[in-house]
């Protein structure tokens, strides 16, 4: 009877490299997250093969980092990986950030003034309060991402994907949006004064009111960037 307790406490135990194996499978679980593709649209992938092609350093890896108030000004960050970074108040003022994957990414009360984020990912991102004045944001896409309260004046945002985004109290004054998609957007309290929206696509966007928009005249929109 005492050898069958024993052959039974026996076969209950872990085997030996049991905590090596699991240690093991959560590296390669992270490693693996690490490597999937962000949810960028198949119709951008043309442009963003244009950030390949271009002579730039190999991308930065900063998934998951953790750091408020973090210092990134003026520097050479295309293709980046920010995705499910914690970066609350980092300052990105200046800096080339084309391509760069912010999906899941905590940006709240970050400043991208007059950074460039052509074909930038932020699906997802918590951008509440953020500031991309006179930011470049062609082709970025903001799908699903909360910019409650931030501020986009005179940037660039041609092309950019705004649907399902929060978007309320937001300022876009004067702001080139040609060919924007605000589609099922939440634009409540948001201001577009002086901003070109004449191929902008609102459809079913909420809490939008004609009398927010003044279309600025096209013959002026390049001195917006000058």
């Amino acid at each position: 009877m005492s050898e069958n307790k024993d052959e039974t406490s026996q076969a209950a135990s872990p085997p030996e490299g049991f905590d090596d194996d699991r240690t093991r499978l959560l590296d390669t679980y992270r490693q693996w997250k690490r490597t999937q593709p962000s949810e960028l649209s198949n119709q951008r992938l043309p442009d963003k093969q244009k950030i390949l092609e271009l002579s730039c350093p190999p991308p930065q890896d900063f998934f998951q980092f953790d750091r408020r108030g973090a210092d990134f000004r003026h520097q050479d960050l295309r293709n980046a990986n920010f995705q499910e970074a914690y970066l609350p108040g980092a300052d990105f003022e200046g800096a080339d950030l084309r391509g760069a994957n912010f999906h899941g990414a905590n940006l709240r009360s970050t400043r991208f003034h007059q950074s460039q984020l052509a074909w930038a990912n932020f699906t997802q991102a918590d951008l509440i309060w953020a500031d991309f004045q006179q930011a470049d944001l062609r082709g970025t896409v903001f799908r699903h991402s909360t910019l409650r309260g931030a501020t986009l004046v005179r940037v660039q945002a041609q092309g950019t994907d705004f649907s399902f985004t929060d978007c309320s109290h937001v300022e876009f004054r004067e702001s080139d949006l040609s060919e924007a998609d605000f589609q099922q957007a939440n634009l409540n309290g948001a201001s577009f004064l002086n901003a070109k929206t004449a191929t902008t696509n609102f459809q079913e966007s909420q809490g939008l009111e004609q009398k927010t928009i003044h279309q600025q005249p096209p013959s002026s929109s390049d001195s917006f960037f000058s």
